[in-house]
């Protein structure tokens, strides 16, 4: 299997791979980093590499199954994910006693929610799209957050504790979840 590398040096400590494309890295490096050591480390992360690679390539098979969206299509998942995503987030915001502050729901790039130390709680249109369960897996790791502003062992127990499926839902967003950014054409 070949792939194209490109080498980003910078002022880090450490070196990271990221996968651009199926077949497409970018080596993030400290500076004077000698190429030799670069293509040791990619080695290195070979079975890595290999494993994101399969993923990207069943994205993008997936995406193509789907089908694009198109701007008109942007607008009316953004309608609908309004309805939605409120309802779903009062639903378990009561169901474990957590409040929030406000709701925005808008085309993000890369993330499917997030949530601000002062109760915003923010997520991505294209969640309506998936199965049910993986919306509600969505809103409640971020509620949770009201709760635990980090990933500690204390947060993913209150999100098991509100969600005992959390882990095969979260598993399946990060294989599945790419294909929905790659069927958006242009917005």
């Amino acid at each position: 299997m070949q792939f194209i590398y490109e080498i980003q040096q910078s002022r880090r400590r450490t070196m990271s791979i990221q996968m651009l494309e199926e077949r497409k890295i970018l080596v993030k490096v400290p500076n004077g980093t000698p190429v030799e050591t670069v293509e040791a480390f990619m080695r290195e992360k070979k079975n890595w590499i290999i494993k994101q690679s399969e993923k990207f390539k069943n994205q993008k098979e997936l995406a193509a199954s789907l089908g694009p969206l198109t701007k008109d299509d942007i607008k009316e998942i953004k309608r609908k994910a309004k309805i939605i995503i409120p309802q779903r987030v009062d639903f378990y915001a009561n169901l474990a006693g957590i409040s929030y502050n406000h709701i925005s729901i808008r085309l993000q790039k890369s993330r499917w929610g997030s949530c601000t130390a002062d109760g915003n709680l923010n997520f991505n249109c294209l969640l309506v799209l998936m199965p049910p369960e993986i919306l509600d897996s969505v809103v409640v790791h971020e509620l949770c957050h009201r709760r635990h502003m980090n990933h500690s062992k204390a947060f993913y127990e209150e999100v098991l504790k509100i969600f005992p499926d959390y882990k095969r839902c979260d598993k399946w967003l990060k294989l599945n979840g790419g294909a929905y950014f790659k069927r958006i054409v242009s917005v």
